[in-house]
């Protein structure tokens, strides 16, 4: 969560804290209260949020809210129906956040049918001719790319410095895997590359990595890499080894919207694209 919208939501908190009327409070109450108390279970207030971030179109909160959604269970006819119900009341503005939580959900299924071991055997490439240990600060870009997901993957990787000056590029393909695992592995393949004890700003398309990092792998981590309907986290392997090597890293998370013309992004979508159809 950025640090905007952490002083936006004490703002928040606090105007509601001050609230003479009850019946606000009582209405009103502070997130850390609202999935943990109430009438509703937790699955259900999970439902409801990822349908309203729906109809906001926050494509952010929509994917972090259908991560959880899908974690508690819900099948696949019931999430499409929530779906429905967003389009519904939202309208046909919300048809391109939706297309894009129709393609995430796809993207978490195919996680959970794909096997670990299928895209060990993976063909890395690392393109250089930069001593990097001359730098202290890099800036990644990273993408991945799946034909059928799952089928024949490919990852891609730009090391800028400071000044976005490309560094080096590491790319690799394998033959079967999922999107979210080449997008995983675009990091991790990167990061072994990049000297320790650096800053690092990684650039991603991917909401299922950037909220990964920074905010489900804590939770993960505490009740044993099982997630909060007690099921194992997909991708362990590879979370496990991101886990590891961002302990190294002071890193820093970006957003890019995918395919908005972002130089490095579009470069690394290509190039993604490119490892995957050479198998």
């Amino acid at each position: 969560m950025t640090n905007e919208k952490k002083d936006m939501k004490k703002i928040n908190n606090d105007c509601i804290l001050e609230e003479k009327n009850l019946n606000v409070k009582e209405f009103a109450k502070l997130e850390s209260e609202i999935y943990q108390k109430g009438k509703l279970s937790t699955e259900i207030k999970e439902l409801l949020a990822f349908v309203s971030a729906l109809v906001l179109r926050a494509e952010d909160s929509t994917q972090e809210h259908l991560q959880k959604v899908y974690q508690a269970g819900w099948s696949k006819e019931e999430i499409y129906e929530a779906m429905n119900i967003a389009l519904i009341n939202g309208g046909a503005v919300v048809r391109p956040t939706l297309n894009k939580a129709i393609k995430f959900l796809n993207d978490l299924e195919a996680d959970n049918l794909a096997s670990p071991k299928s895209d060990l055997k993976t063909e890395n490439f690392v393109s250089t001719d930069k001593d990097l240990t001359n730098y202290q600060e890099f800036k990644l870009y990273t993408d991945g790319a799946c034909l059928g997901n799952p089928g024949p993957g490919g990852y891609a990787a730009f090391i800028l410095n400071n000044n976005l000056e490309e560094l080096t590029s590491v790319s690799g393909s394998t033959k079967e895997s999922t999107n979210n695992r080449m997008e995983l592995k675009a990091v991790i393949e990167a990061l072994k590359v990049i000297p320790q004890k650096t800053k690092v700003e990684i650039y991603s398309d991917s909401s299922y990595v950037l909220n990964g990092l920074s905010k489900w792998i804590k939770a993960w981590k505490k009740n044993g890499w099982k997630t909060a309907s007690k099921k194992e986290v997909a991708n362990q392997d590879l979370w496990k080894k991101l886990d590891e090597l961002s302990t190294n890293f002071d890193l820093v998370y970006k957003k890019v919207k995918g395919h908005s013309g972002d130089q490095y992004n579009e470069k690394a979508d290509k190039l993604a694209k490119k490892e995957a159809e050479k198998i």
